[in-house]
């Protein structure tokens, strides 16, 4: 009987365990959409999840680990967008558009979405988080040119993912600058990088032809 309840019990705690942790993540993130990710402390964080404080240090060590979950968590359905928007595409034109609606949507959603906002802000001052957001950022970078490699045959690989790099880097730049700009500058930021976004698509196109 014991052999039987042992791994009962084990996989009872593991699911207490991941319900524990989302509860932490959901009550951080919640207080960093209401004042920012600056002001939240770790006290607080355990209070909104009902939860006494030893028990956040045994999940967390402290807040930083907390928003490093939180930005994963975010990458992860970020990225998840972005692979819907090109699954599928089979031409360059087609990929072009998927990527201008993908950039479009997360403009939009940089604007509006407190938690990035709050997010962004940690990520400046922490090199921790600064490192895990670059290697997001070529991750997608490598998909999207696994993606184009077929349509543009005869450019390097190491190329397709620069141009990839700095297009995902310059779009989230331009959606962040876009919110401490003077409104009429800020309107003009997406047309903007659509315009470097467009011309870089077309350098890749003139290079695969020569």
């Amino acid at each position: 009987m014991s052999e039987v309840k042992a791994p009962r019990r084990r996989r009872a705690t593991q699911t207490r365990s991941k319900a524990t942790v989302q509860k932490i993540l959901d009550a951080a993130t919640d207080l960093i959409v209401e004042r920012g990710a600056q002001g939240v402390t770790m006290s607080e964080i355990a209070k909104r999840a009902d939860l006494v404080i030893g028990s956040l240090y045994q999940y967390f060590a402290d807040r930083s680990a907390i928003c490093r979950a939180i930005l994963i968590r975010h990458q992860a359905e970020a990225r998840t967008l972005l692979h819907h928007h090109v699954a599928g595409v089979k031409s360059l034109e087609a990929l072009t558009e998927a990527l201008s609606l993908s950039f479009d949507a997360y403009f939009e959603l940089l604007q509006r979405d407190r938690l990035i906002i709050g997010l962004w802000a940690i990520v400046q001052t922490d090199p921790e988080l600064q490192a895990l957001d670059l290697e997001d950022t070529l991750q997608n970078a490598r998909h999207l040119a696994g993606v184009a490699a077929p349509m543009l045959p005869g450019v390097e690989t190491n190329r397709l993912v620069a141009t990839f790099t700095m297009l995902i880097q310059f779009s989230l730049y331009a959606g962040r600058l876009a919110r401490d700009v003077p409104g009429p500058i800020a309107q003009e930021l997406p047309a903007t990088f659509k315009v470097m976004f467009l011309e870089s698509m077309q350098s890749l196109q003139r290079a695969s032809r020569t």
